[in-house]
């Protein structure tokens, strides 16, 4: 095995992991566009009265963000 071939595979690793993140933007896309309708949401004593893609959105970035400091963490406590 050359070093160019150990190249080829980090950089097809890359790729395989953008292609799968298009493809679950895409599909979170498609569920929001399908979701318009209005949802109310208690919050413990506040209830919340918005349409659903709006929910969907604000719960998809949340978990976007808690993965990203997830992996900004795990990244730190490598040596």
């Amino acid at each position: 095995m050359s070093s160019g071939d150990a190249v080829e595979g980090k950089g097809g690793s890359a790729l395989r992991r953008l292609i799968v993140a298009g493809v679950i933007i895409a599909l979170a896309i498609w569920f929001i566009l399908a979701n318009t309708e209005e949802v109310g949401v208690k919050l413990w004593f506040v209830k919340v009265e918005t349409p659903m893609w709006i929910m969907i959105t604000v719960v998809f970035i949340a978990g976007w963000a808690v993965g990203a400091l997830l992996r900004r963490r795990a990244a730190r406590k490598r040596p």
